[in-house]
């Protein structure tokens, strides 16, 4: 017996499917004002008995979802390049487990799902976060003693997961595999789990007790989901152990990180309470220990985090694998790169160096949840839609090709890509998220291989066949200006000096803003010197975030080599209207900067000097320069810039994106 109601806007059409070894009729409407979807559900309650039919061919269970069926299959395409064995993977969730088309893609198009929520700890715990079920906190026998456990839910995951294996034995040419996501993690992992007597208004456990916890609950998931006597024994080809323990500062992610969450919430988005309770990263030593000891010798096991291709976090990064790998007891089979990046940053060239250093560390890599946030400049609309979409495809491909091209090059143990999710409408992208990666759920975004109508995107043939794609939608244009030779004292007052020096103004606007500025520049043999006065109603530095705080930033590459990502002679200053300084760039450094920040009638006026460190600065010298001002709301958060020569958004992350300067007399 099988129920099902599914609503999609703009659809109307009847599917008999046999997806999951059952033959089911589903209606896909469009659900009209004012119409109660509660009494839908009610309605739908009814179960009605479905003869037993024999399984229908992939090819017709596709032609009746109505996707295309004239396409070539993904899975296939990537494989024929990468290896028969190369995960090519999708993000699956409830919600398109619920959609017969989705799930129509997913088996036409992938060798693999990743789980998007349902293996969470929070979820296996029945989102119970602010305190476990009453009833559900009882003893348990585990390694010969008796210990306090809650109880573990597993039918959010079971329900999908019985659908791959239903299709699985009607379809052993076409199978899915499964990738575990996570057992390990600082956020969606409940409170509670941290305190004596599970219950988070009482005081943390020792790291004995908690030792014992994390064993029995790695024990318990992987035992259900990977033994042999479970329907799920030959599903799982790895399972991620630990996710995003590492800060964007680069260090180990601790109790004490940036950001708004605090130890006593529910669940925390930044801030780790593995940290709070080990005080070292011994929990992650543990939790691999754990894995290996539980899993099947055949089941990879990942380390996986995100802004892997930051210098400092990937220094973080690497240092972690080492850590694992060099603790005895512990297995770690590779690393999985998020793949969270917004068109033209990351560069391809990045991402395929960053690939090759882990890679070499853990013993191979895989991009595990890739997606492409859309560039600044997409509004949504229908006339800007379709060079957003090449922009995308453009991208998609310049990483497809770099990776491939170390895998076929250099032998790079390059396992495959995972897709985070599969149609635009359901990306974790289109509503605001704080965890890393996420989104402001304001920016229009298209960040997936195929559109609300199931069409293959031109970022599909990206994969699929490269040379329909346009390269040439990623080339970056950059005007010129000139900075004129001069000298000033840094006091926030208008030396005479800066009369000569022309106005710079910053037009272009990132998200919402509600500031403005008109820089100016000036030089000499030891300085490159800036005047940003800053128009701006609300001035607000209450977020720990520093470029969430009212601020300018001054980007500079001197050598003008536009490399793809920050060399030792790039530097991103920022100072916030109190002239607090912070900064990105192995010579952006306090030592490097003098400034004076004041507010004014109508804002507030920063004034910096910043010493050369690399060139030897004459007329005609031509440097690489961005300007931009950081807009925060009265809530502490940034709601945008304004930039005078980057409309991508990411020249924090890659500095050929900075406009030119040239100096002169």
């Amino acid at each position: 017996m099988i129920r099902k109601n599914i609503l999609m806007t703009g659809i109307s059409v009847m599917l008999s499917l046999s997806l999951f070894g059952c033959t089911f009729s589903s209606e896909i409407g469009t659900k009209q004002p004012g119409e109660d979807t509660a009494a839908e559900e009610t309605a739908d309650d009814t179960e009605t008995e479905i003869p037993e039919e024999t399984a229908a061919s992939a090819e017709e269970i596709f032609e009746k979802a109505g996707i295309e069926t004239d396409i070539p299959d993904l899975d296939e395409a990537i494989t024929d390049v990468l290896g028969e064995d190369a995960v090519v993977g999708a993000c699956l969730g409830t919600k398109g487990g619920e959609d017969d088309k989705y799930m129509a893609l997913i088996f036409k198009h992938f060798n693999a799902v990743t789980l998007e929520n349902e293996l969470k700890p929070d979820a296996l715990f029945g989102y119970h976060n602010d305190a476990p079920v009453s009833g559900s906190v009882h003893e348990e026998e585990f390694n010969g003693e008796t210990m306090e456990v809650v109880d573990l839910d597993f039918s959010r995951a079971e329900h999908l997961l019985d659908k791959i294996v239903a299709w699985n034995k009607d379809h052993p040419d076409k199978k899915v595999r499964v990738r575990g996501h996570v057992l390990v993690w600082h956020s969606q992992t409940p409170e509670w789990f941290f305190h004596e007597g599970y219950d988070k208004e009482q005081p943390y456990v020792s790291k004995e007790v908690m030792d014992r916890r994390l064993e029995w609950y790695i024990a318990s998931v992987l035992k259900h989901f990977t033994s042999d006597t479970e329907a799920y024994r030959d599903l799982f080809y790895g399972w991620d152990v630990v996710n995003e323990a590492v800060s964007d500062t680069g260090s180990y992610r601790t109790d004490k990180e940036g950001g708004s969450d605090q130890l006593s919430d529910s669940t925390h988005s930044s801030k780790s309470s593995w940290w709070k309770v080990y005080g070292s990263n011994e929990y992650i030593i543990q939790a691999f220990r754990f894995a290996d000891q539980y899993a099947p010798a055949d089941l990879k096991l990942y380390y996986n985090d995100y802004n892997e291709c930051d210098q400092n976090k990937s220094k973080g990064i690497l240092q972690l694998i080492s850590d694992v790998k060099n603790a005895e007891g512990t297995r770690l089979d590779g690393f999985g790169m998020q793949g969270h990046y917004t068109v033209n940053a990351p560069s391809a060239s990045t991402i395929a160096e960053a690939a090759k250093a882990y890679a070499e560390a853990a013993g191979s890599v895989m991009l595990t949840e890739l997606d492409v946030k859309a560039s600044p400049q997409y509004d949504g609309s229908e006339e800007k839609r379709a060079d957003e979409y090449n922009r995308q495809a453009a991208y998609y491909g310049a990483v497809y090709e770099a990776l491939c091209a170390l895998k076929s090059e250099e032998d790079l143990p390059f396992t495959g890509i995972t897709l985070w999710g599969v149609i635009d409408p359901y990306s974790w992208l289109m509503d605001p998220n704080v965890v890393g990666g996420g989104t402001d759920g304001r920016s229009k975004q298209c960040p997936l291989l195929f559109d609300a109508e199931y069409k293959a995107k031109p970022a599909f043939w990206a994969f699929v066949d490269p040379e329909k794609i346009d390269a040439s939608a990623l080339e970056i244009k950059r005007e010129t200006i000139q900075i004129r030779k001069g000298t000033v004292s840094v006091d926030g007052e208008m030396d005479e000096a800066w009369e000569a020096a022309e106005s710079v103004p910053l037009k272009i606007v990132v998200q919402n803003v509600d500031v403005a500025c008109d820089a100016k520049l000036l030089w000499d043999e030891e300085n490159l010197y800036v005047l940003m006065p800053v128009t701006d109603p609300v001035l607000n530095d209450d977020s720990e975030d520093d470029y969430q705080q009212d601020s300018i930033e001054v980007f500079i590459d001197e050598d003008h080599e536009r490399a793809e990502s920050y060399e030792s002679d790039d530097k991103q200053y920022r100072v916030n209207y109190k002239n607090v300084h912070s900064f990105n760039g192995e010579k952006c450094v306090e030592d490097n900067i003098v400034s004076a920040a004041k507010e004014t009638e109508d804002g507030y006026l920063v004034e910096a000097a910043m010493k050369w460190t690399d060139i030897k600065p004459e007329t005609g010298t031509v440097i690489g320069l961005e300007l931009q001002v950081n807009d925060a709301t009265e809530k502490g958060e940034r709601s945008g810039t304004l930039s005078w020569a980057d409309d991508s958004g990411t020249c924090y992350l890659n500095p050929s994106m900075f406009g030119h300067a040239e100096l002169t007399e």
